[in-house]
């Protein structure tokens, strides 16, 4: 193999590698709602925006505990990469409830819980957790939260 084609055979696995080491990420901040793209890797930065709760990420750096992301806006920025979650995997489970049409997904394990949003009939959830009949799920929007699993089907 000559030089040249070396080089360029290299090369090509080189830009390679680096797309599949960049993933899709959902901003994982129920508590206040957003997660703030900054600057630079800290929380020194300026802020360049809030992202959504839910929205997604697309990776591209890591350094420390910090990420530097595309959003789905198109912004690209650093973001605290505890608050990145994995996308819900396909093939999980569907929201039925044959009353009313739709599901609760709530702040935790009971109808004391909160209600972050109506899930209807047909939506994905990833179940992430389970306690006795509730599940904590991952809302095909993004949001987690909990409900009962008398109301999933596969």
């Amino acid at each position: 193999m000559d030089r040249r084609t070396f080089l360029i055979t290299t090369g090509a696995a080189c830009l390679t590698a680096g797309r599949a080491w960049a993933d899709r990420r959902i901003v994982n901040s129920p508590g206040d709602g957003f997660l703030n793209l900054r600057t630079g890797p800290g929380s020194n930065f300026d802020v360049i925006r809030r992202m959504g709760h839910g929205s997604s990420v697309e990776t591209l750096e890591w350094s420390g505990g910090w990420v530097r992301v595309r959003h789905q806006s198109g912004a690209i920025g650093w973001a605290f990469g505890k608050y990145l979650a994995r996308p819900a995997s396909s093939g999980g489970y569907r929201v039925y409830s044959s009353g009313d049409g739709y599901l609760n997904l709530r702040t935790g394990p009971g109808t004391r819980f909160d209600i972050l949003r109506r899930m209807y009939n047909g939506e994905q959830v990833a179940i992430l957790e389970v306690s006795g009949t509730w599940v904590r799920v991952r809302h095909e929007s993004g949001a987690v939260g909990w409900c009962s699993s008398k109301f999933l089907r596969q």
